[in-house]
């Protein structure tokens, strides 16, 4: 083989290898992201993470897809029943309470609030007031 031919089938091979090491260090970066945002098991954060670390992509991807928790931490589940049963959502331990509460059932956590200028009630997670624009500066 002459040099130029030589030289072409090196970097071909260095290019696959940049390609791997990069869709490795995303699939890291990736799971690492996605596993924190799903658990709040450091344990098995660390499994997931040291696991596609040390395993190929190709075959630790897949598995993870398996064996992941299939819920996020923060679903917007609770809101949606809130919806549809005219319910109001604890911000503090997402249980559902009937509109007309003031407190949640379960935690105490105040759930309605009067507006500083119009004096109406609204919920406590409302960043302003519905009725006339005021800011809610309890949220902050």
């Amino acid at each position: 083989m002459d040099t130029l031919q030589l030289w072409g089938l090196e970097s071909f091979y260095t290019t696959i290898v940049v390609l791997f090491v990069f869709l490795w260090i995303i699939s890291i970066i990736w799971v690492a992201k996605d596993i924190s945002a799903r658990t709040n098991s450091v344990l098995l954060q660390i499994i997931a993470i040291v696991l596609v670390t040390f395993f190929t992509p190709i075959v630790w991807i897949p598995l993870y897809h398996i064996i992941k928790p299939i819920w996020y931490k923060k679903d917007k589940m609770p809101w949606r029943e809130a919806c549809i049963t005219n319910a109001t959502v604890c911000g503090k331990c997402r249980m559902l309470n009937a509109k007309e509460h003031k407190c949640c059932i379960n935690c105490g956590t105040k759930l309605m609030i009067k507006c500083k200028e119009c004096n109406k009630e609204y919920p406590h997670n409302y960043r302003y007031c519905p009725k006339c624009g005021w800011p809610n500066i309890e949220l902050n």
